[in-house]
């Protein structure tokens, strides 16, 4: 099981967002704990498109 945490800002910008992806995809992490983000709410599409399931 691989784990990620990282603190991130700026997750709403595009090219961050990408990143955050790609590497979730790459490395195949499973579970990731975002924080020091400036964004509070999330859609459920938002978060199921950083699933890689």
């Amino acid at each position: 099981m691989k784990l990620l945490c990282w603190n991130i800002r700026g997750l709403g910008l595009t090219g961050r967002r990408r990143q955050l992806i790609e590497y979730l995809r790459q490395e195949e992490i499973d579970v990731v704990g975002l924080q020091e983000m400036i964004r509070q709410d999330f859609s459920m599409h938002e978060l199921q498109g950083l699933s890689r399931h």
